[in-house]
């Protein structure tokens, strides 16, 4: 504070020309500095009490939550309310087996979106369902190669803006039929198929007869003599034929028609043994090397021309799928279907993938 020349009242001195920055604090008229020293060690001071407490804090609070669960978790395994790690394990290894399973499930609307027409009754889409999946598990038990199935995106391009719909039906149609198999004797059966039989499906013991597969017998299917597809005409000309037998069979290598003669056939018509040029083959494998609809087939020379009429599309053997959605038109369900074609089977759930 200072005095005006003039001896009026005390003026303050300008803020611009202040010289000491430090705190001030009042005590009565008496005006006291407070020294930066022991208000800075008050601060440090205050600082360290505080870091400790936060370091405290950090070193006790886990401590004390750990000491918390060990004591909930062994309450509950007192009290039955958690599984001890045995049971754990078991548990995760139930949930790797659902997760396959469904991996399995979605497998299946692949193949069976291959395997026949969309368009087909649900309850024969349904048995489809059954027989890809039967193949499917048998196939991953046995290490060999399973069946061939659609992705999505084939699909999306083979059914166009009916994807969706088309999709869904398949999805329900597995659904309804999730998890079961076909088995004989505990185990997966053979389940064949094919498009349409000859009238009616062969017998398997009859074609080979160190097969085991009882189920696949002779049964009638009087719709699919009229099914379209039934019957095929084939026509070459004698030389055309003799050229071609020549480069499909280049171990017997025959020289005219009389070298082509078909053996013996079973009792639904289906050729058995057929030989070419003094060598013997089966009817199927005639049948594949021609590129046949089946091996149902019958060989006719005409003037110059050879003429192959088939009867039936596929081998023969299992369900006929042209059948079986007429036995579903009909009202019938799947596992009636089923029990039809594979006689003696047991319709059950699958067991967990090996």
């Amino acid at each position: 504070m200072r005095t005006s020349r003039s001896g009026g009242k005390p003026q303050a001195a300008p803020l611009g020309r202040a010289k000491c920055a430090k705190p001030l604090k009042r005590e009565g008229e008496r005006e006291v500095r407070v020294g930066l020293p022991t208000l800075n060690m008050k601060k440090i001071t205050k600082k360290i009490d505080r870091l400790l407490s936060l370091v405290i804090i950090g070193i006790l609070l886990p401590l004390f939550i750990t000491i918390i669960c060990q004591r909930m978790q062994l309450e509950q395994v007192i009290y039955g309310e958690v599984q001890p790690k045995e049971d754990m394990a078991e548990g995760t290894e139930e949930r790797e087996a659902t997760a396959e399973r469904e991996a399995i499930e979605e497998q299946v609307i692949g193949i069976v979106a291959k395997e026949i027409s969309v368009d087909a009754d649900r309850e024969a889409i349904c048995a489809q369902c059954v027989i890809a999946r039967t193949n499917l598990y048998d196939a991953k038990e046995k290490g060999i190669v399973e069946p061939e199935a659609l992705s999505q995106k084939e699909m999306q391009s083979l059914w166009g803006d009916n994807f969706d719909t088309l999709y869904q039906k398949l999805q329900e149609c597995a659904a309804d039929t999730q998890s079961q198999v076909l088995t004989w004797d505990g185990d997966y059966i053979y389940a064949a198929y094919h498009a349409i039989s000859a009238g009616r499906t062969r017998d398997m013991a009859k074609l080979y007869g160190d097969a085991k597969m009882p189920y696949l017998k002779e049964q009638l299917c009087k719709e699919d003599a009229v099914a379209e597809g039934y019957l095929a005409v084939n026509y070459w000309s004698q030389k055309e034929f003799i050229e071609k037998c020549v480069s499909l069979f280049p171990e017997s290598v025959p020289q005219s028609m009389a070298d082509i003669q078909i053996i013996s056939r079973d009792e639904t018509g289906y050729v058995e043994e057929i030989s070419v040029g003094g060598q013997s083959y089966t009817g199927e494998e005639f049948r594949n090397r021609l590129e046949l609809n089946s091996s149902c087939f019958s060989i006719t020379e005409m003037e110059d021309q050879v003429r192959i009429v088939t009867k039936g599309l596929g081998h023969g053997f299992g369900l006929s799928q042209n059948m079986a959605n007429y036995m579903a038109e009909e009202g019938q369900s799947f596992e009636e279907i089923l029990a039809y074609f594979y006689p003696g089977t047991k319709l059950e759930e699958a067991a967990s993938p090996k």
